[in-house]
């Protein structure tokens, strides 16, 4: 009687000692390796659980139901939290986009003897599908299976409208690009469907 008790008690202090811990692992979906993910959280009752240490564990006090924030993938879940030892493996977005800037110095006024300081910058976007240049038609998804951006390619350049949708599958952002890659117009939405800025 007093061992059932004993290994009751200890089972009890034990099970209240444990760690419970999540782990979100991202997959390329070219390459399919997976990694640790390094930027993300989860958010039970209006308290924020970060990562703990450099491997990406999050440390939380209680099971039950959180919203995992991944940020790099601009993605929110809601996960149940039931084990000891919890993950999730989301898929990174096979299209990318690279910022190219072009800078031309002009002569301005010379301010405090600084000289020709005055860059002018044109951004032009580039976009690529699995370290290759997107060419043709391209849509990419979210990890829930929404669309995430759709547009036409050549080389890399969107030719025309680019399109944006939030993750609930409402349009986020519509861009128009000239026949350079150069943009010309966006047009940014709430959730909602009201412009946000234009």
């Amino acid at each position: 009687m007093k061992l059932t008790i004993l290994i009751l008690l200890f089972s009890t202090i034990s099970g209240f000692s444990q760690e419970i811990k999540y782990n979100l692992f991202l997959k390329d979906s070219c390459s399919n390796k997976i990694e640790n993910s390094l930027i993300y959280h989860l958010e039970k009752n209006g308290i924020k659980y970060e990562i703990s240490d450099f491997d990406g564990t999050i440390i939380l006090p209680s099971k039950g139901e959180y919203k995992l924030f991944a940020t790099e993938l601009d993605e929110e879940h809601n996960i149940i939290i039931d084990n000891l030892t919890n993950s999730d493996t989301l898929a990174l977005p096979k299209i990318n986009e690279l910022l190219l800037i072009d800078t031309r110095s002009y002569k301005i006024v010379s301010i405090e003897g600084l000289g020709e300081i005055n860059p002018a910058k044109i951004d032009n976007y580039k976009f690529t599908i699995c370290k290759d240049y997107c060419n043709g038609i391209e849509t990419d998804y979210y990890s829930n299976g929404k669309i995430r951006l759709n547009a036409e390619f050549k080389n890399g350049l969107v030719i025309g409208e680019l399109k944006r949708y939030y993750q609930s599958g409402n349009i986020k952002e519509i861009s128009i690009y000239d026949k350079d890659g150069v943009l010309t117009k966006r047009t940014l939405f709430e959730e909602n469907g009201s412009i946000k800025k234009e």
